[in-house]
């Protein structure tokens, strides 16, 4: 089961832009409009702790600002651990509103 959460105005997140997500229980989801593709990942580095809110998008990776690991927009994984994955999330829009999906376990 999923639910949706609220996050802007499609016009609200240009292409460029990022934009932080409270999910509730103290989890933040930093959200990237790049090119016009949206793509959602759990702004704490699994390698860190660091806020990836700060981090570079280099070809669809973003590297954390702490100690520059990768992370892949589409995956989550870590592109220098097979092992090590970042939370990511699916962006949906409709009636031009974001929306994050987040499924409940």
């Amino acid at each position: 089961m999923s639910h949706c959460i609220d996050i802007c105005a499609v016009k609200e997140l240009a292409p460029g832009q990022r934009r932080i997500v409270d999910i509730g229980d103290y989890d933040e989801v930093l959200v990237l409009n790049l090119d016009g593709v949206y793509y959602a990942i759990n702004n704490v580095c699994p390698h860190a702790g660091a806020a990836l809110e700060r981090g570079t998008v280099v070809d669809g990776v973003l590297f954390c600002p702490l100690h520059q690991w990768g992370f892949c927009l589409s995956n989550g994984r870590a592109i220098d651990d097979d092992a090590l994955y970042a939370q990511i999330y699916r962006v949906i829009s409709q009636d031009q509103r974001l929306y994050l999906v987040r499924s409940s376990d």
